[in-house]
């Protein structure tokens, strides 16, 4: 299962998928999902497995953002 992570912006996309490919997890920028609404139109997608380890990167390097669960994936 997946969760998709919304951004306000493109910046803050770019730094959560660096820093969270730099800890060793494996993320993608993706498109942001119909059902979704964002300013910004590229999310990232994470493996459920990851979800706390990159809440923690995230609030460590003071990047807001949305999980949403999506379900997909394996």
């Amino acid at each position: 299962m997946k969760y998709i992570i919304l951004f306000d912006s493109t910046h803050w996309v770019i730094m959560a998928e660096r820093r969270c490919q730099e800890a060793g997890i494996s993320c993608q920028a993706i498109p942001i999902p119909r059902q979704f609404t964002s300013d910004c139109g590229i999310a990232l997608e994470i493996s459920e497995n990851d979800k706390i380890h990159v809440e923690r990167i995230l609030k460590d390097n003071f990047i807001h953002a949305e999980f949403h669960y999506s379900g997909a994936g394996g």
